[in-house]
């Protein structure tokens, strides 16, 4: 009997199909609106950046940013970037925010990294759950973040965040709830 039940269980969560949108077309638009859109338009989607984000391209930053697709708005990601002359091979994070430390382990494999004759890019992304929105409020909200990136020498490098890069944070975040974001990966945290 159980077996059934079990059964019919999984066909009714089959039968779900696609999540919906939690909010209007014109709640999401407000929500979104002063933030820059990099629509693909291969794939139908838009990822939603502050604006200090892109003025930072080319330099070592920390930011959050979310995709749209279908009028889902879902996958609040965060992302290091660490641009300098060195190689850090970067294998751990380790944030200060004010009185508070976070560290992200063991992340070599999941580095993308490229040089050029004198520059060298290591970037870092990852959906946000619960451990990591809870560290990206402490750091948002912080007097003073650093983000330390450690490479597998030891080799490390730190990226300060300014008062505007802790605010469009804040602000990326606060768009993201307000148009209806995914939370299934918050638990209680948010």
């Amino acid at each position: 009997m159980l077996l059934v039940v079990m059964t019919l269980s999984a066909c009714a969560e089959n039968n779900a199909g696609p999540p919906q949108p939690t909010k209007s077309p014109e709640e999401v638009e407000k929500a979104l609106s002063g933030l820059i859109e990099e629509r693909d338009e291969v794939y139908n989607t838009s990822f939603y950046y502050a604006q200090t984000t892109i003025e930072n391209r080319g330099k070592s930053d920390f930011y959050i940013y979310f995709r749209k697709e279908n009028g889902i708005v879902s996958d609040l990601q965060f992302e290091v970037n660490y641009v300098g002359r060195t190689q850090i091979d970067i294998n751990w994070l380790t944030i200060r925010a004010d009185d508070q430390l976070f560290d992200i382990n063991n992340i070599n494999d999941y580095i993308t990294s490229r040089s050029s004759y004198s520059t060298v890019w290591e970037n870092y992304n990852d959906i946000v759950g619960r451990d990591n929105l809870k560290m990206i409020k402490a750091m948002a909200n912080a007097e003073k973040t650093i983000v330390r990136c450690t490479g597998t020498d030891l080799y490390s490098t730190d990226i300060v965040l300014s008062k505007r890069q802790k605010q469009a944070m804040l602000n990326v975040f606060r768009a993201y709830m307000n148009a209806g974001g995914d939370t299934s990966n918050f638990g209680d945290e948010y």
